[in-house]
């Protein structure tokens, strides 16, 4: 049975505009909000919604479940404990962020745990809070207006063979309170440790001050989680040995001065820190995490825990600085305060300080009060969806290396109830370009068939009436109610990727309605002209034309369905779309090819999309390419395109023959590259190529993220065309396993100044079939070793050297 015929949602019964945030609901009409001094946020004396149920057990009943949701963020405790999933060695995993970023009109996402671990015989109490999260924080963008948060839960106990339910009703129990006194996804948290804790108030004992709640009558849709969770994920950051203090600036002739370093401390000890003092982490790793760190000192002293990606370089103004230089820059960030702060309670042992319903993208940590204080602890959880990590790679070039890694932790950061643009500002949207464009390398690095089959989900939720597919998923009422081209093409690509690198038809059957229902929304377009050029080539060095970059888009979609089609038997459907392509492709080269067959626009974007969908007459193709080649070589091997084109580059180069001039551009170091950013001390990938320069600082404050996966996507061409791992069309999910190693085969004469040759590749795959192991060495020869699962059928080409031909 359905929650929500077991139970009804529930409301506070007080006044409570504790999640009215001060800041404006769509800080986007105005950046110069990012340019203001942060401000505090501002307390409520109530604190959050709470819940809460008492009910007596004569004895423990043989099975006990809870199952709740919420409109809001929420979590849940029990007997003065938070309730999880206790594991067998005795730890229990938490659940985080619950119920999940959906499209709230359309559903919430329930979950569900043994409660009978946490229950005794007599009284016994389960407590739930509710915080605005992505249903009335900031991040909603004022989609679902100004509704209250609410709770739904039902308690299912059975003991032989008796059953019974507690529902949430008129029976349960609310109050405003609690620790957290303003709650807020992009600005942080604010809380009152002086307060009682909501382990403390689940006690069944405490006698607290409460109203019965009040039923919210509203239609809702409530369906059980699917993907992974988002938890903490242990084991992948350690604290740095050393953290830094300083106090005051000195000036060094700049806008802003320089900070003054006092002194650096071991994280392993306590340690004080005098008003007027800052103290900073650097963890080393851009990452998604929550701050958890044992602070002591007075009652009422308030400390603030700040969060950045990027230290000032200098102090300068005019190199984009925001403060003095070493100190946090945090202008990126815009609008968003993304910082935590505590009034402490004056505790001989300390408050612990951790956020519970937000997280922060960052690098540094930085602790300051308004009274001294003594830092007796500190370490930072990582945050994220849990898909399980199954490839592996490392290469002879210790930069390419550090650029893997940067692309593993961008998938980590972003990968997070939803994949997001970036994790740290104003935004954490579901963007619908950089989720196609990203999607295969993300299967290559981690299992996110489960991470896309919800947000499929959400997608069809998401869908317009007319069948258009939004910019972003889930929804936000800020955007058009239109699709621009190649983000919403993801509804498209992003199934056939899954169908593709996991071999499970259910991802086209969920979805097949709604991918026709958005084809039926481009053929009602005039001309074959693809969705609305909106976003072009975004953020690319030379531009491409918008209706150019649609149509590709439009045939890439059609040759996608008619695969899905034949893949559920629906051959007629199939040879319609393939029809369709046809009919693109010529509409295409009568407005965008000349009268030589080449592109009228000599984009290096134009010429790999055309290349891609096969746009080209045969007789044309080697023109195509050599004319690419030039315009790449003519740019001093550094490549010029933007998302879009980023998404299809070396793995065109490769398709082509042209893999040495892959290797080329994926080796090189000047901007605009993808080692550039790595000599910069990137530790994950950029939004911008020039997102920071040597020469010009900061790249423009507006739309500048140095966590933002989408041209990770070159770890795809990694794993296909360098290792060599390749998946099969005509047997998906690795059934049939194509090993295509492409080494480095440059010359002295081909190597572009100051780069070597690839010399050794060491690849590892989980694939739905088994471990592939694909490794390559070059010397005195070329050496390739490989591991197949046991029965695997596989196909190995091996390359003929100085032919451009595979064996």
């Amino acid at each position: 049975m359905k929650l929500q015929d077991l139970a009804k949602l529930i409301m506070s019964t007080e006044q409570n505009d504790a999640y009215e945030s001060p800041l404006p609901k769509n800080p986007w009409k105005d950046h110069k909000m990012g340019m203001e001094k942060r401000l505090d946020p501002l307390p409520s004396s109530a604190g959050m919604p709470i819940f809460y149920r008492d009910f007596t057990l004569e004895e423990l009943p043989d099975h006990a479940t809870v199952t709740a949701s919420a409109y809001g963020t929420f979590e849940m405790f029990c007997n003065g404990k938070r309730v999880g999933h206790k594991m067998p060695d005795g730890t229990t995993v938490y659940d985080e962020m619950k119920p999940g970023h959906t499209l709230y009109t359309a559903r919430i996402l329930s979950y569900s745990y043994d409660l009978k671990p946490y229950l005794k015989a007599g009284e016994n109490r389960l407590l739930a809070v509710c915080t605005p999260g992505w249903y009335m924080g900031r991040i909603a963008f004022g989609t679902y207006g100004s509704e209250p948060l609410a709770f739904i839960c039902d308690m299912a106990f059975s003991h032989g063979e008796e059953t019974w339910h507690i529902p949430t009703d008129e029976s349960w129990m609310c109050f405003c309170g609690g620790r957290i006194l303003f709650s807020d996804i992009w600005d942080g948290e604010l809380q009152d440790m002086r307060r009682a804790s909501f382990v403390a108030l689940s006690r069944p004992d405490r006698a607290l001050n409460a109203s019965p709640a009040r039923i919210l009558e509203k239609e809702c849709c409530v369906t059980p989680h699917i993907g992974p969770a988002v938890q903490l994920r242990p084991g992948l950051i350690d604290m740095p040995e050393q953290a830094v203090v300083w106090c005051g600036t000195t000036d060094n002739g700049t806008d802003y001065g320089e900070i003054i370093v006092s002194r650096t401390e071991s994280t392993s000890r306590p340690f004080p820190v005098a008003v007027g003092e800052a103290v900073y982490y650097d963890m080393g790793q851009n990452l998604v995490g929550r701050e958890a760190v044992r602070i002591k000192g007075r009652a009422g002293t308030r400390v603030a825990i700040v969060f950045a990606e990027m230290l000032n370089d200098s102090g300068s103004a005019e190199r984009g600085n925001d403060g003095p230089k070493g100190s946090l820059y945090t202008q990126n960030y815009r609008s968003a305060k993304a910082r935590t702060e505590y009034i402490l309670s004056g505790s001989e042992e300390g408050d612990l300080c951790t956020t519970l319903f937000t997280f922060y993208g960052f690098r540094y940590m930085q602790i300051v009060a308004t009274d001294d204080i003594e830092v007796l602890s500190a370490k930072v959880d990582v945050i994220g969806s849990v898909t399980q990590e199954v490839g592996q790679l490392t290469t002879s070039n210790a930069l390419v290396n550090q650029l893997i890694s940067n692309i593993i932790w961008g998938q980590r950061g972003n990968y997070l109830s939803i994949p997001t643009d970036c994790p740290q500002r104003d935004e954490r949207l579901g963007w619908t370009g950089d989720t196609q464009i990203f999607c295969r390398a993300a299967a290559y690095q981690a299992d996110v068939k489960g991470f896309f089959h919800k947000w499929m989900q959400d997608v069809r939720d998401s869908q317009g009436e007319d069948g258009h597919i939004p910019d972003v998923v889930p929804y936000a009422c800020i955007f058009a109610k239109s699709t621009g081209a190649a983000w919403g093409d993801a509804a498209i690509i992003v199934p056939y990727t899954i169908y593709l690198m996991y071999g499970n038809t259910d991802i086209i059957r969920e979805n097949m309605d709604m991918m026709r229902r958005y084809m039926a929304w481009l053929a009602a377009r005039p001309d074959y002209m693809g969705a609305e050029p909106r976003y072009l080539d975004w953020l690319a060095f030379d531009p491409t034309q918008g209706n150019y970059i649609a149509r590709v888009y439009y045939a890439h979609d059609a040759r996608l369905m008619a695969v899905m089609a034949r893949a559920i038997g629906e051959e007629e459907e199939a040879l319609a779309y393939e029809e369709l392509y046809t009919r693109i492709r010529d509409a295409f080269i009568a407005e965008h090819l000349d009268q030589d067959g080449m592109p009228k626009q000599k984009t290096q974007t134009a010429y790999i999309l055309a290349l891609a969908v096969d746009f080209f007459a045969p007789e044309k193709k080697a023109q195509a390419i050599a004319e690419l080649k030039a315009k790449i070589i003519e740019n001093g091997y550094r490549l010029s395109t933007g998302f879009v084109g980023t998404g299809w580059l070396c793995q065109t180069l490769s398709a082509c023959g042209e893999d040495n001039l892959a290797y080329s551009l994926l080796m090189q170091t000047e901007c605009p590259s993808w080692l550039y950013s790595v000599l910069q001390g990137a530790t994950t990938i950029w939004e911008r190529w020039n997102s920071y320069t040597l020469d010009k600082g900061f790249g423009d404050v507006g739309m500048n993220s140095f966590n933002h996966y989408a041209y990770g996507v070159v770890a795809e061409w990694m794993y296909r065309y360098m290792a060599g791992i390749e998946a099969d069309v005509a047997a998906p999910g690795f059934r049939h396993i194509i090993l295509q190693p492409r080494p480095d085969t440059r010359t002295a004469d081909e190597l572009p100044k100051g780069q070597m040759p690839m010399t050794m590749v060491n690849a590892r795959f989980d694939s739905p079939v088994g471990r592939i192991c694909s490794r390559w060495q070059m010397g005195d020869g070329f050496i390739y070793e490989t591991e197949l699962p046991e029965g695997a059928h596989a196909t190995l080409y091996l390359p003929l050297f100085g032919q451009n031909e595979y064996l």
